[in-house]
């Protein structure tokens, strides 16, 4: 007979297992516009890191270590599906915040970030369209250890390039992926066998 621990144990399976689809403090998009005067935040020559072209963000209003960004595009097959695997020196939040995440232009639907002088600046053209948090919805995370499964999930709206942010020097490698990540659908299914072994068990119960 099914009683409430075996459903208890099931609920914490389903969770388990789920658990690095769900986003978390490790990852969390930065917006590149408004975030001071040109003069105080703009972006630096190109420089490669381990062989990757990335944009260093300059930002003198921002507190260290978050004052200078590795600005990086995701290869453009990122938005045919391909799963992509990055790695990282490190994934551990920093003060609870996030340490990379999608670069949005923050700029309403202009692919280019601005200052804040008056009238601003178009300070360059390494983010991804779309304003604050619009772009999440279109990517899934899967971070286990210092690496980070990403999927382009798709969808009415989703930007054509991707460019994601992190702390400078923390990115050591993107390469396409070979595991599949759990996809929103994987919820509804844990979902439903959860409910149905609560009700198989109340049935049990009152029989």
């Amino acid at each position: 007979m099914l009683n409430r621990s075996t459903i208890f144990a099931a609920a914490l399976v389903m969770f388990a297992v789920a658990a690095p689809a769900r986003a978390n403090s490790i990852h969390g998009e930065k917006g590149a516009s408004g975030q001071g005067l040109a003069s105080d935040a703009h972006f630096n020559p190109v420089t490669t890191v381990n062989g990757i072209t990335v944009f260093p963000f300059a930002n003198s209003n921002a507190t260290p270590p978050f004052d200078l960004l590795d600005i990086f595009q995701i290869p453009s097959a990122f938005t045919s599906g391909t799963n992509y695997t990055l790695t990282f020196n490190s994934l551990a939040n920093v003060g609870g915040n996030p340490v990379y995440g999608i670069f949005d232009c923050d700029n309403g639907s202009n692919p280019f970030a601005i200052s804040a002088d008056s009238p601003p600046q178009n300070i360059g053209s390494t983010c991804t369209p779309g304003p604050l948090g619009s772009n999440n919805p279109f990517v899934n995370f899967s971070e286990i250890g210092n690496k980070s499964i990403i999927s382009f999930l798709g969808g009415t709206g989703a930007p054509s390039t991707f460019y994601f942010w992190t702390l400078d020097g923390n990115l050591t490698g993107i390469a396409p992926a070979t595991t599949t990540t759990p996809e929103p659908s994987t919820f509804v299914l844990f979902g439903s066998v959860l409910l149905g072994l609560a009700l198989f068990g109340r049935r049990l119960a009152h029989s």
